[in-house]
């Protein structure tokens, strides 16, 4: 893997330090004990057979079962097509914050490596093409009008409703070669995961002809910036060492504000649409300590363990549009999806 050749030094998250807040974690067995502002679990609904993508609705779940998309609806139990219409195998799909448009892959007849993206108007139904995008290309939305991802052998490109595609202005010290991962967009801020496991912060200032680029956190497998932009979650962990991976929370400038977890396997965590909470599942190889999912609470400063039975650290996670609702598929014992209620 080639390394970014722009790498500023960095200040805050080298790695942890003793000296590092540590934010509340509750012990398992008082889980089941309301108390004030406690997040607690409600509800849990199985489905077998189906991966859950994403929500349109609070009560509309994205689901793919067969390689084909279905809205499925969690009040009725219910589910019908995503786009009858449509004939090639679809996979993934994501809801634009408003709720608005929906964008998704399908596959190619004849190529694996293949993916076409498109952009679902939820209003008319209305699919328009965005391209060819490759399986290692990761989206997201950078907002209502626009996804964000990153270019096969380097760059970053917006793409607005009509899939028109233009490149993102990138420091001229950036090589084309230089690997860009797990790209995020809130406000006027770029995140985005460089080779060198660093975790960048590009902003285009008004006065200045490219960005600033400022590494913010390193050692990092994976990250999720919160919707307001105050937070990001990031999991850190040393390459060829013994030592777990760690679930830490820094701020835009790369402060460390405390760890939620540690553990051998992290899945990738996914705040509410709201910034207060961050869900996350975790593993351990040996079975002690944290496993199942978690809830970081911000308005409580307490991680909360909600659902013990997850035990797969691929788990994907997506929180409905009110927070009340998360929808996590496991592939430890075969495809299952859970809808889990959330009381707060």
């Amino acid at each position: 893997m080639m390394l970014l050749s722009a790498c500023s030094p960095l200040t805050h998250t080298g790695g942890l330090r003793s000296s590092e807040p540590q934010l509340t974690v509750l012990p398992l067995d008082t889980s089941t004990q309301k108390k004030a502002d406690e997040v607690l679990l409600s509800t849990v609904d199985p489905l077998k057979n189906r991966y859950a993508r994403t929500w349109l609705s609070d009560t509309e779940l994205i689901i793919n079962k067969k390689d084909r998309l279905y809205i499925y609806n969690i009040t009725t139990a219910k589910e019908k097509l995503f786009t009858p219409d449509r004939i090639s195998p679809q996979y993934l799909a994501l809801t634009s914050q408003d709720g608005q448009h929906v964008f998704f892959t399908e596959g190619v007849d004849g190529d694996p490596y293949e993916i076409q993206g498109y952009i679902w108007e939820v209003s008319t139904g209305k699919v328009t093409s965005i391209g060819r995008l490759d399986i290692t290309n990761t989206v997201s939305w950078a907002d209502n009008e626009h996804l964000i991802t990153d270019q096969i052998g380097g760059g970053i490109r917006l793409i607005d409703l009509n899939g028109h595609s233009s490149d993102v202005v990138l420091p001229y010290s950036m090589q084309p070669q230089d690997r860009i991962d797990n790209v995020q967009k809130v406000g006027k801020v770029i995140y985005f995961l460089g080779s060198d496991t660093h975790v960048y912060r590009l902003v285009q200032y008004a006065n200045q002809s490219e960005p600033t680029m400022t590494a913010i956190a390193s050692n990092v497998r994976t990250f999720t910036v919160s919707p307001d932009g105050e937070r990001i979650a990031i999991e850190q962990r040393l390459w060829n060492t013994t030592e777990p991976a760690k679930l830490i929370i820094i701020d835009p400038q790369g402060d460390v504000k405390g760890t939620l977890a540690q553990g051998s396997l992290i899945s990738h965590s996914v705040w509410s649409a709201d910034s207060r909470m961050l869900a996350f599942a975790i593993n351990q190889v040996n079975q002690q300590g944290m496993n199942g999912l978690y809830i970081f609470d911000q308005a409580t400063g307490k991680t909360t363990p909600v659902f013990a039975k997850i035990q797969d650290s691929n788990a994907s996670i997506q929180w409905n549009p009110s927070s009340k609702s998360l929808s996590m598929y496991d592939e430890s014992n075969g495809i299952m999806t859970y809808i889990i209620g959330i009381e707060k």
